[in-house]
């Protein structure tokens, strides 16, 4: 799969930071506080039910915010924004409609620093609120393949699993993957991300 060999070419690139400066590997993160994350990266839409002909795999946002309330435990709330769905006509590739997908989640957190490296490994479990809403851009074209306006919802499992390294005690640089798993009305969304978290002691 493309995304997780971009993937593991992010956490390979955080690794060389490292190893190129020493110095800064002895970096430990601060034991506790409030923090944000903000990440950025591939993303793809499966187990869902569209007709025609869809694609659904691009950029994704993602932003969390949360509390480190020791070293080896968080609580984060996050929103995320993930490509829009394109719906076409499998004959006449005529656009029918779109689709936009975002969600929200709640999760614990389990940190697992690396010694003094500067590293930490984390895993996230929790619970998402997956959206979809759905416009029409072809009316004619919507209609004969059954398509209307309409907003779906669901509930599911969140998870997350990635990497920090920290720059200083509270800056760090972040590669993880994401699932929000949903039903055939929303899909299930992967994101494969990099980005930083900032924080506040």
């Amino acid at each position: 799969m493309q995304g997780n060999k971009w993937f593991l070419a992010l956490l390979t690139s955080v690794a060389a930071v490292s190893l190129t400066s020493p110095a800064m590997a002895a970096c430990m993160s601060a034991p506790d506080g409030w923090y944000f994350e903000a990440n950025v990266g591939s993303s793809h839409l499966s187990n869902d039910n569209f007709p025609g002909d869809s694609s659904s795999s691009g950029v994704g946002f993602n932003g969390n915010f949360g509390y480190k309330f020791m070293p080896y435990g968080a609580i984060e709330a996050g929103v995320a924004r993930y490509p829009e769905t394109e719906i076409s006509d499998l004959v006449t590739g005529d656009l029918a409609a779109t689709v936009k997908h975002y969600s929200y989640d709640l999760a614990a957190k389990a940190i697992l620093p690396i010694s003094d490296s500067g590293f930490e490994g984390f895993a996230k479990l929790g619970v998402v609120r997956l959206v979809s809403k759905t416009t029409i851009n072809n009316n004619d074209v919507a209609s004969s393949m059954n398509i209307g306006i309409s907003s779906n919802s669901s509930t599911g499992i969140y998870l997350g699993i990635g990497g920090q390294y920290y720059i200083s005690p509270e800056f760090a640089v972040v590669a993880q993957w994401q699932r929000a798993h949903g039903n055939v009305d929303t899909g299930s969304e992967d994101l494969f991300s990099i980005g930083v978290s900032i924080l506040f002691v």
